[in-house]
């Protein structure tokens, strides 16, 4: 039956039967009751999804045991399943940048990642610049901007193209200053890499501090405080770049 003839035929029913074949519906396919359950309850239900959706991508990359699945079949359904329950708000296109700052890291660390997940990764980033150019004002662009610039200047994507295809992405980016884009490769020490923040926050609190305050300082010839500092992923490892506490002088820590 077509939705039309479905409608009709609701319309015949009585109000006790309309809820008994809702509730069987709901039980029979978990879909519809995410669906249903965000329609009655709305955003803190959605957040839920959303939340348990991004646990399933990371997963994909990061299970709990064994070996990485990275099955392209699970990740498209994650964000097929979101781009229904979460039609017309913003978390479906969350979603595609989440599963991209995943994907970017796991290539960082590993220097490799299966072709066609790959594939699937690149699409999704190039659907992420289409659905922004399409926007009429700059405002999903602003909001997003920094984690789609750290996406693409993340290190070691080379293998399959990955690196190529990002850039050629991004540079189609509308709402892009792209003079200003070129200075900022030979800078990019000012853009924060989601996947070297999640390293980052993987070193224990009491650790984190030590390296803080414990960077070598030129100009005061002895360890400082660094502050005001930016993450960066390098094929070391993680690179803090900010300045000494002391005299202002730009100072760095690698952490291995």
């Amino acid at each position: 039956m077509t939705p039309i003839k479905i409608k009709r035929k609701l319309s015949e029913c009585s109000k006790d039967e309309l809820i008994e074949l809702l509730y069987e519906a709901v039980k029979a396919n978990k879909d519809t009751q995410a669906y249903v359950s965000v329609k009655l309850e709305g955003e803190p239900v959605l957040l839920e999804i959303v939340d348990a959706s991004k646990e399933r991508i990371y997963k994909e990359f990061y299970p709990t045991r064994g070996f990485p699945k990275l099955r392209v079949s699970k990740i498209e359904q994650v964000l097929s399943e979101i781009k229904t329950i979460g039609k017309g708000t913003i978390w479906p296109f969350e979603l595609r940048v989440y599963f991209c700052e995943v994907a970017v890291q796991y290539i960082h660390e590993q220097a490799d990642i299966f072709e066609d997940m790959g594939d699937c990764f690149t699409e999704t980033y190039e659907e992420v610049v289409q659905i922004l150019n399409k926007e009429k004002k700059p405002d999903l662009y602003e909001k997003y901007k920094d984690r789609l610039k750290a996406i693409v200047h993340t290190p070691g994507c080379e293998c399959w193209g990955i690196h190529d295809s990002l850039e050629g992405s991004y540079s189609d980016l509308k709402w892009v200053d792209h003079d200003e884009e070129e200075d900022d490769l030979d800078h990019a020490s000012s853009v924060i890499s989601y996947a070297a923040m999640s390293k980052w926050l993987k070193v224990p609190e009491d650790a984190r501090q030590k390296y803080i305050s414990n960077v070598w300082c030129g100009r005061c010839l002895g360890t400082t405080t660094i502050r005001d500092f930016s993450i960066q992923l390098d094929t070391y490892g993680i690179i803090l770049q900010g300045s000494c506490s002391n005299c202002g002088h730009q100072v760095a820590r690698v952490i291995e």
